[in-house]
Parts: structure tokens; sequence; C-alpha cells
């Protein structure tokens, strides 16, 4: 009789562990919906310090020293063994990749980590596709809420930090700045604010105070390869000895100076005066290019923009966060004699990429229409380097020697992080 209660008291256990574990894991499964980002079980997260306390909580967790502003996070706690459940820091398929227990993380961080539902968080498990899913897929995970979303930095809005930057792009856009206190610091830059690779010679530095900024600009002329030397002026046609366009250029002086101010009542407009100190003994003009659209005997020109006088500038801007980026601004303005109209945005984040796009329409003054447009494609390294480092696609668009509209440049741009200058506490 003691025997047979037994076999039944261990039958009914045995059952009882089988049936919780099929629950278990038939909960598990059902779960999860693709639609629902809470209920993921093994998921990606493209983290960035800036997003949430929870990713700097995170790192204290896992004992991260010195901290990381963005990096990736893999959970997977599909498993429902507690010592199967883990978080790898990293690409998950790196075998220098840091993997850790899930149970090291906090319950805040788990509830944090699940609870998560921004766009940069992918689902890993396999999912079911079909033919509309190379159409609808990216669509699908983009948050209305994060389309468009309000500045996410003081210093974005503030007059006197609105020029740091720690961005530097090899050829054009946005000025790298570097605070030495907040409203007190330097900038370089190569190009102007709006042009792109071997678009201008133009190099130089300013010095940033308070909103307002005196900068001093020169040439590097191999940066275009389009002046003639031992002052040739020999007109060649389009198309014949050109390295892509040798026309609609900026060519600056040998010595500019440029002073800027940014109004104090927010960062939303800018006004600058640019002045030719030096033009340069050696200066050497632009190539001249035949427009095909004349006959060669009229001797017309493809334009160029050669800086000489005076300028008055001003800018529009409106600083806000688009798919998650770091920072992002439509503009309107005028520099340097021309008109430009455009949109940037760093950092974007849509479907586990991330990229940064830069589009400029130049209309105008004395260079025809012209339309840039950059891409660069990020998180090429892990943990820092995620970041630090973007490459992509420069096309310069606009009309041609032989009077059509096409490419004038098809080159490469490049950007690196250069570190996070200003921590607002």
């Amino acid at each position: 009789m003691k025997k047979t209660s037994k076999l039944i008291f261990m039958f009914g256990a045995i059952l009882y562990l089988c049936i919780t574990f099929i629950a278990t894991n038939l909960s598990y499964a059902q779960e999860e919906r693709e639609d629902n980002p809470v209920s993921w079980k093994y998921f990606r997260i493209f983290a960035r310090a800036s997003d949430d306390s929870i990713f700097i909580l995170l790192q204290d967790d896992l004992l991260i020293d010195p901290k990381l502003e963005s990096y990736v996070v893999t959970v997977n706690i599909q498993d429902p063994q507690p010592l199967n459940q883990y978080v790898v820091i990293g690409d998950e398929t790196s075998p220098d990749a840091l993997r850790y227990a899930w149970s090291q993380l906090s319950p805040r961080v788990q509830q944090g980590l699940i609870n998560w539902v921004g766009t940069n968080k992918e689902n890993l498990n396999k999912k079911k596709l079909n033919y509309a899913s190379v159409f609808v897929d990216v669509i699908k995970r983009i948050k209305i809420k994060e389309l468009i979303a309000p500045p996410q930095k003081v210093r974005e809005i503030r007059n006197t930090t609105a020029y740091i930057n720690p961005y530097m792009n090899f050829f054009g856009g946005p000025p790298v700045g570097i605070p030495l206190k907040q409203g007190f610091g330097f900038s370089f830059f190569q190009g102007t604010p709006y042009s792109g690779p071997m678009e201008s010679e133009m190099v130089g530095a300013g010095f940033h105070l308070l909103g307002a900024s005196i900068s001093v600009s020169t040439r590097i002329k191999e940066l275009t390869l389009e002046r003639v030397s031992s002052g040739g002026t020999t007109p060649i046609k389009g198309g014949e000895g050109v390295s892509f366009a040798n026309y609609n250029n900026i060519f600056a002086p040998n010595i500019g100076l440029e002073v800027r101010y940014v109004i104090p009542f927010g960062n939303f407009f800018e006004v600058g005066y640019y002045t030719v100190l030096d033009e340069g003994a050696d200066n050497d003009p632009p190539v001249k290019v035949l427009d095909a659209r004349y006959p060669a005997s009229d001797s017309i020109f493809m334009p160029n923009n050669v800086l000489t006088g005076s300028y008055t500038n001003w800018e529009f801007r409106y600083p806000f966060r688009t798919l998650g980026s770091t920072n992002a601004k439509v503009y309107i303005g005028q520099y340097l004699g021309e008109w430009n109209a455009g949109f940037f945005a760093r950092e974007m984040r849509v479907a586990g990429s991330l990229f940064d796009v830069r589009l400029n329409h130049n209309w105008g003054g004395t260079r025809n229409y012209q339309l840039l447009f950059e891409i660069y494609i990020a998180d090429i390294a892990e943990g820092f380097g995620q970041t630090s480092f973007a490459i992509g696609p420069s096309v310069r668009l606009g009309t041609t020697s032989s009077g059509s509209f096409g490419a004038l440049t098809v080159l490469a741009n490049m950007r690196m992080k250069l570190g996070d200058f200003f921590d607002e506490k």
C-alpha cells in the first residue's frame, strides 16, 4: 500500500512538472506578437546613453567602465530557464562580444529593456516573410511619435552653445565645434556649411563666445583640382580633361574673415558677414569650361563663385529630431551671395540601420542651380565606434556643360564623431 502511494505521488509530481514546463513554453511562444515590442523575448537595441537612464544603469550593473555613449545590446530570454537567459553587449556573433547572465541586471533595467518600444528595438525571432515584406517591413517599424520629435539636448536650442558639434565632416557640412566651457570654444571647417566634396577649397577656424563668432579662412587649392597653374586661362570644352565638374564651384581667397551671431532668443536665426582680406598674389584662376549651349566664339563659360569683396549672410533654421536622430534641422538662408535650403540629420535609426542624411538645394546667385544629396552609413564598428565613423555616397546634380541636367560630382564623403564634448547634467 505504501509503495503504491509513493508511485502515485511520484507519477503525479512528474506529471505536474511536465504540464508546468509545457505550459510555460507555450506561454512564451504564444505571448510574443510582432506588433508589440514589449512581448519580444529575443531582441536587439541600438542603445544610446542619452536615450534613457536605463542604458547607463545597464552599464553600471555590468561594471562597464569607461561608459559607452552608444552600443548594441542583445537580449535573449526565450528559454524559461533563468540559467539560459543572457545579455550581449556588441555583435552577438563576434567572439569578442561581452556576454552576461540576464540575472546580472537589476529588475529596473530588465523591465526597462523589455518595455522599450523605440524604433531602435529589433525583433530577432524568425518571422514569416511575404512578397510585400520588401516594401512594408521597414515602414511597419517606424513609430509616428519618433518620426518628428523635439530637440533632445538643451545645447541645440541655446544661441550660446549652438556651435557645439562633435561631428567632423571631411568635406563641407557644419563646422566641428569644440567647447572649452559652454559658450566659449573653437570651431574648424573645410568648405562651407552647404558644400560637398571637391566643391570648395576653403579651410578655416573660428573662435566662439556667447553666440558670437569670428573665423579666419584660407584655401588649399588641391581640394578643387580645378585651377589653372601659372596664370593660364586657355578655355576647354566640357568633358575634355575635366575631372568630374571643373565648374559650379566655390573658390576662396588667400585670406577671408567672417563674423557671425546667433540672436539671443534661441537657436533659430543666425546672421553673419564675410569679407575678403587678401585675394592672393598667386591667385591662379579657375579653369574656363565652355558652355556648349553657345558657340565657342561667344566665349560663354560655365559659372563659378570666385569670392571677392564682401557678403552678408543669414540662416533661419529649426532644430528637431527625426527617426531617433541625435539632432536634425531644416533651414533656409543666404550665404556668400547664394540661396540655400535643405535638411540634415545625424544618426537616424530605422529597422536596425544607423545613418546620416544631408540634402542641400542651392539656387539663385553666381552659380547654376544644384542639388547635393549625401547619405552616410554608420554602425560599422562596435561600442563607441558604432557611431564614431560613417561613410557614404555624395552626389551633386545640376546643369552640365552640355546644358543637360546631370551629375556634376559623384564621390564619397565621410564624417567622424570626435567625442561628447558637452555633458549636460
